[in-house]
């Protein structure tokens, strides 16, 4: 196992007590809130801190490549499902961007599955707008966790966008792929 990979296992064990924290914050409990802050700060300078010694290292694993998206997707999923339970929060994205995200990512999913099963391959192949999308993601949910009102909800109307257009980029490849000849 390298060490990328590793970072990747760690920012997933430490989803589930981003999520507690968050869903357990409320304004008598602002240390809640800071710990939800800190555990996704730690969670997305891993995310960076994994590529970037998977870059260095050229340690690239077809696993890495499968792990690194899932646990970014762990974490964010959280993040912007637990802010769901978080009503005390001043600024907090619409449900509708939530939804936008979380049928992003069923439907990148439900491309993989279709893909493996009609060619035999798993193909997690992130592209720059989708790497661009998941940065936008972590920006917004800390916006919303440092209670930022005027960046706050530019950068969550700004996420939904990119997410529903790198979402069609990721179909429309994904068909391509299954439509070349094997």
């Amino acid at each position: 196992m390298t060490l990328p990979n590793l970072i990747s296992l760690f920012r997933i064990l430490i989803t589930p007590f981003f999520f507690t924290c968050l869903i357990y914050y409320d304004s008598g409990k602002e240390y809640y809130r800071y710990l939800a802050l800190g555990l996704f700060t730690i969670g997305c300078l891993s995310d960076a801190l994994d590529g970037f010694l998977a870059r260095i290292s050229e340690s690239h694993t077809e696993f890495g490549r499968f792990l690194d998206p899932l646990a970014d997707k762990l974490l964010l999923l959280s993040g912007f499902l637990g802010l769901l339970f978080v009503e005390e929060l001043a600024f907090r994205p619409p449900l509708w961007v939530t939804i936008t995200i979380v049928f992003r990512d069923l439907v990148i999913v439900i491309g993989l599955i279709i893909v493996f099963m009609m060619s035999g391959k798993i193909r997690v192949r992130p592209n720059l707008l989708g790497k661009a999308t998941t940065a936008l993601q972590m920006a917004t949910l800390f916006a919303v966790l440092l209670q930022w009102g005027a960046v706050a909800p530019w950068l969550w109307y700004s996420t939904a966008v990119l997410t529903i257009i790198s979402g069609l980029v990721y179909v429309v490849r994904d068909l391509k792929f299954l439509q070349v000849p094997k």
